[in-house]
């Protein structure tokens, strides 16, 4: 299984409570495909979009780290896709980082 890291954003000012269920469904719907968990997720908060989506100009954005397969993943693609408040998503493999070495002369 590997890491990935989601992004999404969802359209107008949230209150904070609203934030918060919005996050809690999220990652309750991203462990629903078997094999995927939620590692972390966070709110990232509330920022102006670059340009209008859907004719909103303001966003809350949430970050979570996810461990799935690659089969869950167009699984949790698809349910990003249909739930309407979520925008915009992203989702990325996460790498490793790899320490670089420095050579001294």
């Amino acid at each position: 299984m590997k890491r990935y890291e989601l992004m999404w954003i969802i359209g107008g000012i949230l209150d904070d409570k609203s934030m918060e269920e919005s996050l809690s469904n999220v990652t309750k719907s991203i462990s629903l495909p078997k094999k995927s968990k939620v590692i972390k997720a966070e709110l990232w908060g509330k920022r102006k979009l670059s340009y209008p989506i859907n004719n909103y100009e303001d966003g809350t954005y949430f970050l979570a780290e996810i461990e799935s397969d690659s089969d869950a993943i167009s699984k949790i693609e698809l349910i990003l896709k249909e739930n309407e408040s979520v925008i915009r998503h992203l989702i990325t493999v996460k790498e490793k980082f790899k320490p670089y070495k420095v050579s001294t002369k």
